[in-house]
């Protein structure tokens, strides 16, 4: 078993044991896949970073909420947030943010919104697209 699924797994039974403790509602998760329609292997060191961010602002740069990365990147990748119910704010639209990188390269990146429903937990597909040269 490589290293990133052991801490995708104990990170899960820390979630689902400290969940067991808290009260309804303490939390909001996140969670689904990032895929690429290319059928490539990228390299081990390419990183995949994705984000939570508040994008209600229109004239204003998005504010990350929630960020992970991780390298070892195959397609379908998947990924998971618990944040505390209180860091979303009433009336304020939140999105999901997706890239992979390459050193400073950008490889891939969303091109359209995911916009979080807070109040479902049904997995998120989210298509990053090829950068151009």
């Amino acid at each position: 078993m490589n290293n990133w699924l052991k801490s995708v797994l104990s990170v899960g039974a820390m979630v689902a044991t400290l969940s067991g403790c808290a009260t309804p509602n303490a939390g909001v998760e996140i969670q689904g896949e990032i895929w690429f329609k290319e059928r490539i292997a990228l390299p081990s060191d390419a990183v995949l970073t994705v984000q939570v961010k508040d994008v209600s602002l229109m004239d204003a740069p998005a504010v990350v909420i929630a960020e992970l990365e991780r390298s070892d990147v195959t397609t379908p990748a998947p990924f998971q947030f618990m944040i505390p119910a209180d860091q979303f704010e009433q009336g304020h639209t939140y999105a999901i943010g997706a890239k992979i990188s390459l050193g400073d390269k950008l490889m891939f990146i969303n091109t359209q919104s995911y916009p979080i429903d807070v109040g479902s937990q049904a997995p998120m597909s989210i298509l990053v697209q090829k950068v151009g040269r």
